[in-house]
């Protein structure tokens, strides 16, 4: 185990700046992180020699750096949450700031808060009109996990093995809204959080593991497990700073949509009023 000091924010409490917490169930360039996701894909089984769905996670960084791995270990520095739905107008995510939880008023890229949804815990969800009832179905929850991850043998989309890239950690970032993924991540970090140990100096193995919807398409969801103690690694702080600073860049650009789309939002009745104030203070 290492013996480098423990992790440190200037003038921040440490769990607050990870958004990790006892009780919990970026990068300096964006393009410097890897992006880890889930998938599903076909390929023929060694065993029955049939063809088989197998879950893999798909690690992206730009448009050229795309890979394969069947398993990621990895050491998570921090997490946000945000409200996402996807604009299939304008072909793009709508997002909320990220947070480290969703009980407040979060501003997003459409001018508005929470993508339009109530504000904390709705208590009788059957009881809201059913707009709201299709607009609060249509946002998703997402966690944003932040760290660093070893891939566990490495593979291109044809299968061949990758045997010289990706041996040290990659520092990457992963939106996960599945509920079945987000229940097992959090298990294992309560559990670490509980022994006070920090997910930065302890490994969290990841699987994939594949379902099935009703219509029969089929999907990868994250298992999770704990791995071993590694202690804190030389650099972290620089690590943990770098992804804060990720955090803070994309919260400025979501800040800077709501205001443009907030600002072009006022109503009719609103600019007037406006108006009538400047008139006032020119009179003045």
């Amino acid at each position: 185990m290492s013996n480098l000091a423990p992790l440190h924010v200037d003038n921040m409490n440490l769990a607050d700046a990870m958004g990790f917490s006892s009780s919990s169930s970026g990068s300096k360039v964006q393009s410097s992180l890897y992006r880890i996701t889930t998938t599903v894909i076909q390929e023929v089984s060694p065993e029955t020699n049939k063809i088989v769905s197998s879950p893999v996670f798909k690690i992206k960084k730009g448009v050229d750096e795309e890979f394969l791995a069947r398993e990621v270990e990895v050491r998570l520095f921090a997490e946000r949450q945000r409200w996402q739905r996807w604009d299939s107008e304008n072909n793009t995510f709508q997002k909320t700031v990220m947070s480290n939880n969703l009980n407040g008023d979060l501003k997003d890229t459409l001018g508005t808060f929470n993508l339009g949804r109530p504000t904390g815990y709705v208590k009788d969800f059957n009881a809201l009109p059913q707009d709201m009832k299709d607009l609060m179905r249509s946002v998703n929850r997402v966690k944003v996990m932040m760290g660093m991850a070893r891939v566990i043998d490495p593979f291109t989309e044809d299968g061949g093995p990758i045997t010289d890239n990706y041996v040290e950690e990659i520092p990457f970032v992963s939106d996960i809204k599945n509920r079945d993924s987000l229940k097992s991540i959090d298990g294992v970090v309560g559990k670490l959080m509980g022994k006070r140990i920090s997910p930065v100096e302890h490994t969290v193995a990841l699987l994939g593991d594949v379902q099935a919807m009703p219509t029969g398409v089929k999907y990868a969801t994250i298992v999770a497990s704990m791995g071993e103690r590694v202690g804190f690694s030389d650099g972290d702080n620089d690590v943990l700073a770098d992804f804060l600073d990720y955090v803070e860049k994309n919260n400025e650009y979501i800040l800077t949509r709501w205001e443009e789309n907030n600002t072009a939002k006022l109503s009719s009745e609103d600019s007037a009023i406006v108006s009538n104030i400047v008139d006032l203070e020119d009179f003045e």
